[in-house]
């Protein structure tokens, strides 16, 4: 420390100048007193520098991205449609139904016939029939195999025809044909063996109706081949 009087350096802790004996208590109290106006002075506030973040280079988060839900979908194979946009509704009576029962009556009737049981449904004796017409016996037989014949062959059109085949449309039409040749030659034969003629309504009957079938089927068929290939 130094004398306030003459200005010579004391030790620390010396109460009275060495050189003019100016008592130095009063001087240390000040000295040792806390300046608080220099340390507010000296009070450093914060740096005025200080950087204020900038918000304006703030990255955002990519931007959320809806799932493509149509990735994970697998879509099953379309299937084409073999009958090519056509309506059905007659081929499929056919194949169900009409030729399986059509096979069915002529298995009935042949079995009938080849037994003389048809005549029985009459109420006649076929041992009668048969002991004044001798030859209706053996027509009965053979309508009874024609029948048959005509029962396979109905069959045969079902599949042919469920299986698009090419000749499927032109056996439905055969299949008319057979019908009515069978049942004239049915007439031919029993107008030969006995004295009646067979040749009335009801055998005209089985030749028209099978006849517009066959046209009716022709002409449905015909619109539709494309689908028949195979």
């Amino acid at each position: 420390m130094f004398c306030p009087n003459c200005g010579n350096q004391c030790p620390d802790g010396t109460k009275f100048c060495q050189s003019c004996g100016t008592p130095l208590i009063n001087n240390q109290q000040q000295n040792t007193q806390p300046d608080f106006n220099n340390q507010q002075a000296n009070y450093q506030q914060p740096n005025q520098q200080y950087q204020q973040p900038n918000y304006n280079q703030y990255q955002q988060p990519n931007q959320y991205r809806q799932p493509m839900y149509n990735q994970p979908y697998q879509q099953y194979p379309q299937y084409p449609d073999k009958f090519n946009g056509h309506q059905m509704g007659w081929y499929k009576f056919l194949i169900y139904f009409a030729l399986f029962a059509g096979a069915f009556f002529n298995v009935c009737y042949a079995v009938l016939y080849m037994t003389g049981s048809i005549y029985e449904t009459e109420q006649i004796d076929p041992l009668t029939v048969y002991s004044l017409y001798p030859g209706v016996k053996a027509v009965d037989i053979v309508y009874g195999i024609l029948l048959l014949v005509l029962a396979v062959f109905m069959i045969v059109t079902r599949f042919q025809l469920s299986g698009l085949k090419k000749n499927g449309p032109k056996m439905v039409v055969a299949l008319y044909g057979l019908n009515i040749a069978i049942a004239i030659i049915y007439a031919i034969l029993i107008s030969c063996t006995t004295d009646y003629m067979a040749f009335d309504a009801s055998t005209v009957g089985q030749c028209v109706i099978p006849i517009v079938m066959a046209i009716v089927n022709k002409v449905y068929f015909d619109r539709r081949k494309d689908i028949f290939v195979n």
